[in-house]
């Protein structure tokens, strides 16, 4: 089986491997000091559960969004670029959606893969165009989720 990251792969992996292998590519695309930013807050978005659930959230949006453009960079000088940056947003796409967001109990993951398949087919290429895409694409699973 080549780890390619679509549902037939992550459906045959066990969990623990893969959440070991996302939590390492995501830490190796984002530095520490920006780790350190996305989840500092401010007083007043600690001030409530709800502020403070909220700005977390937000922090790992912006986590996965980070990640998910460095790809690209990493990979570019390896042999099979595109390939390789593909397999990896599967997987950190997937760390968005398990790890992240802990949607496997609303969000079966074949539909979770069949999602991240139409958004790689015009992947977006920055940090913001990232975000837009996570926030649409939670929109969507919060529709599903109902």
């Amino acid at each position: 089986m080549q780890l390619d990251y679509t549902f037939q792969c992550l459906s045959a992996m066990p969990r623990e491997e893969r959440e070991e292998l996302s939590l390492r590519m995501v830490h190796r695309l984002v530095p520490e000091d920006y780790l350190s930013e996305i989840f500092t807050f401010d007083t007043e978005e600690t001030e409530s559960e709800e502020k403070l659930q909220e700005a977390q959230l937000d922090a790992m949006l912006r986590l996965n969004a980070i990640a998910l453009s460095q790809l690209p960079a990493l990979f570019q000088d390896s042999e099979n670029a595109a390939q390789n940056i593909l397999r990896m947003q599967r997987l950190v796409l997937w760390h968005f959606y398990a790890i992240s967001f802990r949607l496997e109990q609303a969000i079966a993951l074949e539909v979770h893969c069949n999602h991240v398949e139409v958004i790689l087919k015009q992947s977006p290429e920055n940090t913001l165009e990232w975000v837009t895409t996570l926030t649409d694409l939670l929109r969507q699973y919060a529709k599903i989720a109902q």
